[in-house]
């Protein structure tokens, strides 16, 4: 999965910006670091390593984890600058409904 580094980061500048109006400095450097992103003091963003794919892939998954907007956020996003979605955003949870819960008791 060959990644364009110019997309790549046109995403993860995109979700960091959105992060840090909706989330706060403090868990978007948390989620940056995890992922092998680098927030810099302008906001802008850095990849500490050299392997460009994974680092969006593990960005993605760990963004995708604040909430459902969070998630289908970066679903749109990654399709609009062609990233292929890791395999973590295109599971589906299994849930029981409240009802199936109910009567299995």
């Amino acid at each position: 999965m060959g990644v364009d580094p110019v997309k790549a980061k046109q995403l993860v500048d995109v979700l960091v910006a959105r992060g840090l109006g909706l989330y706060g400095r403090k868990k978007m450097v948390q989620i940056c670091y995890d992922s092998g992103v680098a927030l810099l003091d302008d906001d802008s963003t850095d990849w500490l390593g050299d392997d460009i794919g994974s680092a969006v892939n593990d960005f993605l998954v760990n963004y995708a984890k604040f909430n459902l907007a969070a998630k289908m956020t970066a679903m749109v996003l990654a399709k609009k600058f062609d990233i292929d979605l890791p395999e973590g955003l295109k599971r589906k949870k299994k849930r029981k409904s409240r009802l199936r819960r109910l009567l299995g008791r």
